[in-house]
């Protein structure tokens, strides 16, 4: 008798440590993407060794929607040296409870030093691959 009791007492053991360790994630899914930006504002010209400073526009989303970063993309071989090209970001969060109200990216400032007189370019990477260039003048 005491051995079933022991294999009993082992079976229940396990089945509850088998269903505490199956706790459901309530956690939000994260999704990101990148925002379509839809301008960029920049002073013309600048002197050298001044702050660039750039600002970024566009929808990010609806109410799940959220700026998450700005990443710098290398360039390709080729490209013209003095240049400087970026994507922003967004994330999701796929929650029952997201109004459907548009959320603008406002606030998205980035600011430049360090560059090469002349000719500056900017390229914003888009969501399909296309680019939103922008052009300052760095003068001596």
């Amino acid at each position: 008798m005491k051995k079933y009791s022991l294999i009993i007492s082992l079976l229940v053991v396990a089945f509850v440590v088998t269903i505490s360790s199956c706790k459901k994630n309530d956690d939000p899914v994260l999704n990101e993407s990148v925002i379509l930006i839809d301008s960029i504002v920049h002073p013309d010209t600048i002197n050298f060794g001044e702050k660039l400073e750039i600002n970024y526009y566009g929808v990010i989303g609806d109410g799940c929607d959220y700026f998450s970063r700005f990443e710098e993309i290398p360039l390709a071989e080729g490209e013209f040296a003095n240049t400087f090209k970026i994507k922003v970001w967004k994330y999701r969060e796929d929650a029952a409870n997201c109004s459907e109200q548009l959320k603008y990216l406002t606030d998205a400032q980035i600011g430049l030093t360090g560059m090469l007189a002349g000719d500056f370019l900017i390229k914003v990477v888009q969501p399909d691959g296309s680019e939103l260039t922008g052009e300052v003048f760095i003068k001596e």
